[in-house]
């Protein structure tokens, strides 16, 4: 009697292990789940907050480019705007050619009395602002030809006298006139003058001129 009750206490001992062992195993198996869940998500929420900030670094990306383009079409669009102004300046689109001054019309100073009246009176036919700029581009390339010819000075209208002017020679004295006619702006056309000045100085001081003297 004592032997078989021995024996179903050792059996019932045994059952309650095993279940102990398989809750365990079960307990083990569910934490390992949660973790991979978990796992799961951290890499979700990395993948999301990852696409997020490329996703914003092509919205900066796209904005600088947009503000690059639109400072590019301002300054072109200044570039224009001066380039205008200079055509406007030194080719007069007059309404009324019979009055326009000699000292207005391009190389007045290498053509004759009949030259100039003639100048005015084909201006004067022309029937649009595009005819007469076409006209007074083919007379400044003949005026300058002209002028290369005979070696004389070629002022195109508005420009004043040039700093050190005695120190250079017909040739560098046009040149000059042209370079600093077809400028785009003042702030070039003021680089421009002030290298020039700093070239004068120097050559004379190598000639040991005063360049009061030169001009």
């Amino acid at each position: 009697m004592r032997h078989r009750l021995s024996i179903s206490i050792i059996l019932t001992s045994i059952v309650a292990l095993m279940f102990m062992a398989v809750g365990a195993q079960h307990g083990q198996s569910g934490g390992s789940g949660d973790r991979d869940r978990q796992m799961d998500q951290d890499r979700d929420y990395t993948y999301d907050r990852d696409m997020d900030q490329d996703r914003d670094r092509d919205r900066d990306y796209t904005m600088a480019d947009s503000k690059d383009r639109d400072r590019d079409q301002s300054r072109g669009h200044d570039q224009d705007q001066d380039r205008d102004r200079v055509q406007d300046r030194d080719r007069l689109h007059v309404t009324d050619p019979a009055s326009l001054r000699d000292e207005d019309i391009y190389g007045s100073t290498l053509m004759s009395e009949e030259e100039l009246k003639q100048y005015r009176n084909q201006l004067m036919n022309m029937e649009t602002n595009q005819a007469r700029e076409h006209f007074q581009i083919q007379h400044e390339s003949k005026m300058q030809e002209r002028a290369q010819l005979q070696g004389e000075d070629l002022v195109p209208p508005g420009q004043g006298a040039i700093y050190g002017s005695g120190l250079m020679t017909v040739q560098e004295r046009n040149q000059y006139r042209e370079q600093l006619r077809h400028m785009d702006s003042e702030k070039e056309r003021e680089k421009f003058q002030a290298q020039h000045r700093e070239q004068m100085e120097l050559r004379a001081k190598a000639l040991k001129l005063d360049i009061e003297e030169a001009e």
